[in-house]
């Protein structure tokens, strides 16, 4: 026998997990028909039934508004599985069950997984199941999906649910509201394909989707507008009240509590964090501090890894290519050891901020800091929810842009992807680093941070402007639920690290060193010409005057800001090798052997670690954090080229600037090439106005 079975839940509730505990880990990935959303299914034989389990996304509604609602209400209307494992939260029963009763209206065989069920009794909380069973017709089975408790009672009731197929109880509203669903279901053809209760609702509501499918659809308008002026109210709104007047009866002879529930951690931490007057002074705290130990932490492992890459990588590829062709040489020690070698250089730094954000994100604290920020954000008329993917941004662009699939409009999508781009992601740490190193050791991690909080501000006013122009519309309502505080695990940090910076280093082992032998070859055509003349610097010599307002009219930065079209970490090494600092650093290489070699970078490796630590320790205390390091042959360069007032500009421009290919990608993916065109002339129109004011601004104040 064969069962088709959905995993339906609200997001965040361990439909996944509880997933992978029942079938062990057998989750097939791809993507949605259509569309690019994750579909994850499992196949698990028994002993006398094959199953097939679908994970449907995460949704809080059956609403066809986002494309994760429209996914899993198609896949349940048009699919019909067999049954539902409808997977809630216990310890937040109210809101999980707004989403059952859309479930039961479909009238398809449910199971409630009460899943987190040990907090929901740490809680002091009891749910009579008997009870809720009696009420409903839904069978409900404690589960704590993390730790497997739960998988076989639920196994053995997905089997016997296959068999029987006990349909659910349908929920009853008012009197009056029964009687135009009575009516409702009057209009609906005896061949029509969706459960006839679930359509009259859909016709009071007045969902045109649905009612367009009717061979008389005006009747059905002219009902839906009847209710609306009997309750003289949005229908929507009405039937939602209906819902949550249902659930309000169920929880109130359901569910109790053996205690007076006392404050919990959760709640002591949010009354600090979501104060209205703290909250947004201890984010931008957070964000410094973070910043601050990405510095201190990473410093001695940059220089490590530098010196391994130039000193080491460097020195023993040079001699192996000793007797090949002087052009041959110039390409692999210049073009690809130089240039991503000085991208891999800043992978440690990469990995102390994304093991800061994984702790931020995994604790929960992201989730109150998009809280904090949406205050003010929707005091200047923007949607709080889009902060949610302008935060992912942080660490990367690109699965933000993803990201704004969660948002219902599609007015506030486009916008908000069209904002991402400011938002500074880790690609752009390395750009930050070697220029505040040059011209802002003294307080590092706040210049940082100032970054941040420029693209924070430039999205804020850059957001404000479309809204009142492109994107004129209402401000739908933020509904947005707190996970509660946890403490991460090893593993979920180690797993949201390694993905992070292996699709850093994946970066920098495809696009950036394509990008490097492609700059290589047009920086050195005609070869053996003066890099000025060459065709990269003639390119870069025609359009510097462009920049002199914005003060670096130097062709070298602006040449390195070409091949970061494809990729910021890009410019970089576009850097070192238009400032050809290859050479100079090849000069210092020290006549010792192979082994001597291994072994100093063995040694210097465990120093670089004893360091981080003390410098981590020590940071705590004001002033003891700086790690004096003599300066590279590039620092020196740029401190020769660049004024730090130019350096900042230099860096706004590059924090505002086009954030690369891959996140371009991606907006087509999403939204076409339209969206495309937009993205690119606002990250070019918006960096050259703001980096210009700066600099402008900034000689005028004497700096």
């Amino acid at each position: 026998m064969k069962c088709r079975v959905a995993f339906a839940g609200n997001p965040n509730v361990g439909k996944t997990t509880l997933i992978n505990a029942i079938a062990g880990a057998n989750l097939k990935v791809g993507n949605w028909p259509g569309v690019t959303v994750e579909k994850k299914e499992a196949d698990l034989v028994t002993k006398d039934m094959t199953l097939k389990l679908i994970d449907l996304p995460g949704t809080y509604s059956l609403s066809p508004y986002s494309i994760e609602e429209k996914i899993a209400r198609e896949y349940l209307l048009e699919e019909k599985p067999d049954i539902v494992i409808d997977v809630v939260d216990s310890t937040n029963l109210q809101r999980n069950l707004y989403l059952t009763v859309q479930l039961m209206e479909l009238e398809i065989p449910i199971v409630m997984a009460l899943n987190i069920w040990d907090d929901f009794k740490e809680k002091g909380y009891r749910f009579d199941i008997e009870k809720f069973y009696e009420l409903t017709g839904v069978r409900a089975i404690p589960t704590i999906a993390t730790k497997g408790v739960g998988k076989e009672e639920l196994l053995m009731m997905i089997q016997e649910l296959c068999k029987t197929k006990e349909k659910p109880k349908m929920p009853k509203y008012s009197t009056v509201t029964e009687e135009f669903i009575t009516r409702a279901m009057e209009l609906i053809p005896s061949d029509f394909p969706y459960p006839k209760r679930w359509t009259a609702i859909k016709i009071l509501e007045g969902e045109k989707d649905i009612i367009d499918k009717f061979p008389e659809p005006n009747r059905c308008m002219d009902l839906h507008e009847e209710f609306e002026k009997v309750f003289n109210d949005d229908a929507e709104g009405v039937i939602a009240e209906e819902r949550y007047t249902y659930i309000a009866s169920l929880i109130k002879q359901t569910l109790k509590s053996t205690e007076k529930r006392k404050k919990d951690l959760t709640d002591i931490l949010d009354s600090i964090f979501l104060n209205r007057f703290l909250g947004i002074p201890i984010f931008i705290f957070m964000m410094y501090i973070v910043f601050k130990f990405t510095f201190d932490g990473s410093g001695p492992f940059i220089d490590w890894t530098d010196g391994f890459i130039n000193g080491f990588i460097g020195k023993w590829t040079s001699a192996m290519l000793s007797g090949a062709p002087e052009w041959l040489q110039s390409l692999v020690i210049d073009g690809i050891i130089g240039g991503v070698g000085l991208v891999l250089t800043f992978v440690p730094l990469m990995f102390f901020l994304y093991f800061f954000l994984a702790l931020l994100e995994e604790s929960g604290y992201m989730a109150r800091a998009a809280f904090v920020m949406d205050r003010a954000m929707r005091s200047i008329g923007l949607h709080g929810k889009s902060f949610i993917p302008l935060i992912i941004g942080f660490g990367c662009n690109v699965p933000s842009i993803y990201a704004t699939r969660a948002l219902e409009n599609e007015r506030d999508r486009k916008l908000t992807a069209l904002l991402v781009p400011f938002m500074s992601c880790g690609a752009r740490l390395p750009i930050y680093a070697l220029f505040t190193a040059v011209f802002f050791k003294e307080n590092q991690a706040g210049i940082v941070l100032l970054m941040y909080l420029i693209g924070i501000a430039v999205a804020i006013v850059v957001g404000l402007i479309l809204k009142k122009t492109v994107f004129k519309g209402e401000v739908p309502p933020f509904v947005m639920e707190l996970p509660p505080y946890r403490f991460p695990t090893g593993k979920m940090l180690w797993k949201s690290i390694a993905s992070r910076t292996g699709a850093f280093v994946k970066k920098a082992g495809t696009v950036i060193a394509a990008t490097m032998v492609l700059l290589w070859v047009v920086i050195n055509i005609p070869y053996g010409a003066k890099p000025q003349d060459t065709i990269l610097g003639k390119a870069a010599v025609a359009i510097a005057p462009v920049f002199k307002p914005a003060g670096f009219d130097d062709w070298r930065p602006v040449a390195a800001l070409i091949p970061g079209t494809i990729a910021k970490e890009a410019v970089i090494g576009a850097l070192g090798q238009v400032y050809d600092v290859q050479e100079e650093a090849e000069g210092e290489d020290k006549a010792t052997t192979f082994n001597e070699d291994i072994k100093e970078q063995i040694t210097g490796f465990f120093i670089a670690v004893k360091d981080s630590i003390r410098a981590m320790f020590t940071s705590i205390v004001p002033g003891v954090f700086e790690i004096e390091t003599e300066k590279t042959p590039l620092q020196k360069k740029i401190k020769e080229s660049f004024t730090p007032l130019s350096a900042f500009s230099y860096m706004v421009f590059c924090l505002l600037w086009i954030p690369c290919i891959v996140t371009l990608g991606a907006i087509y993916q999403e939204f076409g090439w339209k969206m495309v065109g937009g993205a690119i002339a606002l990250t070019t129109i918006t960096p050259y106005i703001v980096s210009t004011l700066i600099y402008q601004i900034g000689l005028l104040l004497g700096f």
